[in-house]
């Protein structure tokens, strides 16, 4: 056996050229079927970690895939927002560590304003690690108009710290009203973190309130509450006590408390409110989305076949070619069932080389677009040792490569039959 397998790598070496053709043809269908089974699941682990330190998202009663869109990804708009006499009553919970607000509405040329303390940057996380700061640091929650930036927004937009900036009122259409009496300072700006943070405009609830006093309906409305002496006067830091709140993150004491925190949460009297679990409801909305990736998958796995099939039909072509090589075998003494075994092993060897290669295509190009997808689509790949999963993929591959390989491996037998019966004229 060990002399036929060296026989048939030596064969597949002496048409290397086109040999190398083909296993770079399979080797990039593999890398492509294992790149897609590695990005559904880092997607998955990715997409279930973008909220991470956060124990419960607090809104109005209302659905919970709702509340984590718009409190987490800013996608959509909340139905209402929540007494801010809520916070209170949350904090005092005996199960609750911390509990942070968020107020959500305004934009900065498309890009989402958070209203939040500045103990947010501590506590908020992203695949499981803290917010860090490329350049500045965090607002004073003791001055007004002071922003932060994720790191996106101030790529794109080009900002350097100390920039103003002047926020919308609303998502930024054409009818909706600056800002424009109160800019920011850019104190801040954080480092890439893959998530819904990047892309943030992040102020203090202060400065967020003091945004919003004296404006009524798409227009500033001047005195109210005694927060302005003067219309377009800055309130004072004592005047700005928030009224409600979009939402609120919630850290517990421990997580084996959730199910009770949240029992605990929604039976407040007052305003009816929704705790939700972020990744419960992660993986919710996750497997709604699963068509998609089992239709990538298929994909992969049809194009897997037309490498396979180019292994069956660059073999079968040269077999024409290679019957005065089989002929020979054939006198010196092989008999149809060794050409079979040459033929198939020959087959395997070229499969293995691909599946081989597709591997470390892969593994390599995942390494170099790491930190892109990371920064670009929040994206966390692993590397290293194949896992599980992607061992059960290169399982079903090499059982795919055993399947092609004898097709070419039966023909040869035939041949070999053949050419036994009525020898080919050697010379």
């Amino acid at each position: 056996m060990t002399v036929w397998l060296k026989l048939a790598i030596l064969s597949a070496w002496s048409r290397r050229l086109a040999v190398g053709l083909v296993v770079a043809s399979l080797g990039l269908a593999c890398a492509l079927v294992l790149t897609v089974q590695q990005l559904r699941t880092d997607s998955r682990l990715s997409f279930s970690q973008a909220v991470s330190g956060v124990d419960l998202i607090v809104g109005p009663r209302g659905s919970a895939t709702e509340i984590l869109l718009y409190s987490v990804f800013q996608l959509g708009r909340p139905t209402a927002n929540m007494s801010a006499k809520v916070l209170p009553a949350l904090r005092d919970l005996p199960m609750v560590s911390w509990a942070l607000p968020i107020q959500l509405g305004d934009s900065y040329q498309g890009f989402p304003v958070w209203g939040a303390e500045a103990e947010f940057f501590q506590r908020f996380q992203v695949h499981g690690q803290a917010i860090t700061f490329k350049e500045g640091q965090a607002f004073d929650p003791n001055v007004l108009y002071q922003v932060v930036l994720g790191a996106e927004v101030a790529r794109r937009l080009n900002h350097r710290l100390g920039d103003s900036l002047v926020v919308t009122h609303g998502s930024g259409q054409a009818l909706d009203k600056s800002h424009d009496d109160s800019p920011f300072i850019l104190v801040g700006i954080l480092q890439p973190t893959g998530g819904s943070v990047d892309r943030a405009v992040v102020v203090s609830v202060a400065s967020y309130e003091a945004l919003h006093h004296g404006w009524g309906v798409g227009e500033f409305q001047g005195l109210r509450l005694g927060a302005f002496s003067v219309a377009g006067q800055k309130p004072s830091l004592d005047d700005l006590q928030p009224r409600e709140y979009t939402a609120v993150f919630v850290g517990l004491n421990s997580r084996a408390q959730v199910f009770a925190a949240r029992r605990a949460i929604e039976q407040l009297p007052g305003a009816p409110l929704t705790a939700v679990l972020p990744g419960v409801a992660l993986d919710d909305l996750w497997r709604s989305l699963s068509l998609v990736e089992d239709t990538l998958l298929i994909i992969g796995f049809a194009v897997a076949a037309t490498g396979m099939l180019s292994v069956v039909a660059v073999m079968l072509v040269a077999l024409g070619a290679r019957r005065r090589e089989l002929s020979i075998l054939r006198a010196l003494g092989a008999s149809p069932a060794r050409i079979f075994s040459l033929l198939y092993l020959e087959a395997i060897v070229i499969g293995l080389a691909g599946l081989l290669l597709g591997f470390v295509i892969q593994q390599m190009g995942l390494y170099l677009s790491s930190p892109w997808l990371r920064e670009s689509f929040g994206l966390s790949v692993s590397l290293g040792l194949p896992s599980g999963q992607t061992l059960l993929m290169l399982a079903a591959l090499f059982l795919g490569v055993l399947v092609a390989a004898f097709v070419p491996a039966l023909r040869a037998y035939r041949l070999s039959l053949a050419d036994g019966l009525n020898p080919a004229q050697l010379y």
